[in-house]
């Protein structure tokens, strides 16, 4: 019986086990920047401006990071960077400066929500109207 069922357990645990989560790149001392592919040009295009601490405190994704340079560009005098450059800069700090897991629940729906104790005159008097017929409904999406 033991036999058979240490089996089942192993078989079971190396089924579910765990992946193992992909080691982080080395930190570059000067810069505190991960010295991950894309790295240098990074360093060589953000800093001439601003000081790395700027990029690494921010989180986002290839659209975001896109955005940026877009906006850098436009208002801040970021010069041209073509296609390959600005790929693997946007690729770089979307894989190693993301976004974060988003820990937030999402919202509760309005009518799984208890009444709002604290009903203002304003409120009352749409809610009155809504009750008569007085105020169309929303239109169904």
């Amino acid at each position: 019986m033991k036999p058979a069922f240490l089996a089942a357990f192993l078989l079971f645990a190396s089924l579910v086990r765990a992946e193992e989560p992909k080691p982080e790149p080395p930190l570059d001392p000067t810069t505190g920047m991960k010295m991950a592919e894309g790295w240098e040009l990074v360093r060589v295009h953000c800093t001439v401006c601003h000081s790395p601490q700027q990029y690494l405190r921010q989180k986002g994704t290839e659209s975001t990071w896109t955005d940026t340079i877009r906006w850098m560009q436009g208002s801040a005098g970021l010069w041209p960077l073509d296609a390959e450059t600005e790929k693997k800069i946007v690729t770089y700090l979307a894989s190693n400066y993301g976004p974060d897991e988003a820990f937030r629940r999402a919202p509760i729906p309005g009518n799984l929500l208890p009444p709002n104790p604290y009903l203002t005159d304003t409120r009352a008097e749409f809610e009155e109207k809504k009750a008569a017929g007085l105020i169309p409904a929303a239109p169904q999406k």
